[in-house]
């Protein structure tokens, strides 16, 4: 859905879509990128890889999905995805002749990549139309994706990191993916400076990736622009009982890059704007050796001028059998700073969380678990007041695990209520190791009731027992196959299957 608003965002700029830059940008960028790895990717006679590492698995999964409305129609899911991995590692040989491999402090170099094949067979995404169709060709309507690929090294001259090629990043509560360069410098005072630039990942590229393009412009001009990305940080190195870190990333627009293009409105050229622009933090402490573990996590957007998420945590082995957790979730949806969503209220999700585990004995393990879900519907801007107050959500869980080498289960018991509805239910889980630890089976039977208060339709229970088997072919080889058979108030019967075929091989070579 294209959504334009000629109100202002809060940082002062109008949300608008853009129409879709020539090919001549992301031509230039895969350029760039293959010029960079082709030199190392592909030795010369002088360069000797030690270790090439290949993974193939191929994952199908098949069932069907009812069409909501009178005539409930049945659509098939046949899902194939082949995942192909290609690492190059150990490439800088040993300095000293005594020596196998190189030492981890004189630095190294290494090649990852992974690359991802996929089509539906079934008639799911052909009978799909209006703005379904858009929206299922923006999530699952790609064949080819880059997940990775990136030459990276390590502790080079004992002080630097670095990585060129796409690349994903996790930086507390922020999670992106670009094609570029990152570089850290490590210094002896236990500070380490980052910095990065590129490009962000763009669905619409050949080997674009869907999975991190900002919400709120999927399908749009807006979501096919190419958009730099620039940041930095410093973190604590080093440091046994600490890692901390702060980060900030920005990703924008240039006017350079949508000259001559056309905006919906009919008007030729676009202004400079900010698509997202983030700070975040992370400490977390390892404190009375280990013992006593505090965290904390934030992300700012600076765009909308809120605090997005956060998450704090205490993890607390009291004893070597007592173990306790206590967590707070404080979430928002962020958006592009484009989208029409950003002027709409928002409230937060909060979560507080509470899980207690004892180990009595060498192969049992019992635990129980507290979640509460803070509610808000606080009164609007104008002075609006709620007819009534949202309730406490409130729940828990219990459960108990015991664990041999060829035997584990597992059974749980869990329920929920508050603002909305509740859920309550349970389940029991089995894995048997047989033929050498070659074939291991699995079981599982799965029972949820449940009650929605806004839609009373959303009321009843479903019913699912599942088996299934991991088989070790060979070294390096597996074979998973997994079905499920679900029994609910909606379908008197839905199964489902799974299969996985993971090959993992490695080649040495090289200098010894």
């Amino acid at each position: 859905m294209t959504a334009v608003s000629d109100r202002p965002s809060a940082h002062g700029r109008v949300p608008r879509a853009r129409p879709r830059v020539g090919r001549g940008g992301a031509r230039a960028r895969w350029g760039w990128l293959l010029g960079v790895l082709a030199p190392v990717a592909l030795p010369g006679r002088e360069v000797a890889a030690a270790d090439v590492r290949t993974i193939s698995r191929t994952m199908g999964e098949g069932y069907m999905v009812r069409v909501p409305g009178p005539e409930g129609t049945l659509l098939s899911r046949r899902r194939l995805s082949q995942y192909v991995g290609i690492g190059v590692y150990r490439i800088l040989p040993p300095k000293r002749v005594d020596q196998l491999e190189r030492a981890p402090e004189d630095g190294q170099l290494q090649i990852v990549s992974s690359l991802r094949i996929r089509h539906d067979f079934g008639t799911f995404r052909r009978n799909a139309v209006g703005q379904s169709a858009s929206l299922l060709n923006a999530i699952d309507g790609r064949q080819l994706d880059l997940l990775y690929g990136y030459l990276e090294g390590r502790n080079l001259g004992g002080a630097v990191d670095f990585r060129v090629g796409r690349q994903f990043e996790l930086s507390g509560l922020d999670f992106y993916a670009f094609d570029g360069g990152w570089i850290r410098a490590r210094t002896p005072a236990h500070l380490a400076f980052e910095a990065f630039g590129g490009f962000a990942v763009n669905p619409s590229d050949i080997l674009g990736l869907p999975n991190f393009a900002p919400d709120g412009t999927a399908g749009t001009p807006s979501d096919r622009v190419t958009t730099p990305m620039v940041g930095a940080a410093f973190s604590m190195s080093d440091v046994e009982f600490m890692d901390a870190r702060f980060a900030y990333r920005r990703t924008w627009t240039p006017a350079g890059l949508a000259e001559g293009l056309s905006a919906p409105d009919g008007s030729r050229g676009l202004s400079t704007g900010v698509d997202q622009e983030f700070v975040t933090a992370t400490v977390a402490l390892r404190l009375a050796q280990g013992r006593v573990s505090p965290s904390f996590a934030s992300r700012y957007n600076l765009g909308t001028a809120r605090l997005d998420d956060t998450t704090a945590m205490l993890s607390w082995a009291i004893t070597e059998l007592h173990t306790a957790r206590l967590q707070y979730i404080r979430t928002i949806p962020a958006f592009d700073l484009d989208s029409i969503f950003n002027v709409f209220a928002s409230e937060p999700v909060e979560d507080v969380r509470a899980v207690y585990e004892v180990r009595p004995g060498p192969y049992w393990t019992l635990y129980g678990r507290f979640q509460g879900r803070i509610f808000r519907n606080d009164p609007t801007a104008a002075g609006t007041a709620p007819s009534r107050r949202a309730r406490f959500g409130g729940g828990g869980a219990t459960g108990a695990a015991w664990r041999r080498r060829r035997f584990a289960a597992r059974a749980d018991l869990f329920g929920m209520s508050g603002e909305g509805g509740g859920r309550i239910g349970g389940d029991l889980d089995t894995r048997t190791h047989v033929v050498y630890d070659r074939l291991a089976l699995d079981a599982r039977l799965y029972a949820l009731g449940f009650r929605d208060e806004v839609v009373a339709a959303r009321h009843g229970w479903s019913v699912a027992l599942q088996a299934g088997g991991n088989l070790r072919i060979a070294h390096g080889i597996y074979l998973n196959l997994l079905g499920e058979q679900l029994m609910t108030t909606y379908y008197r019967s839905a199964f489902r299957l799974f299969a996985t075929l993971s090959v993992d091989w490695v080649l040495r070579g090289g200098r010894r």
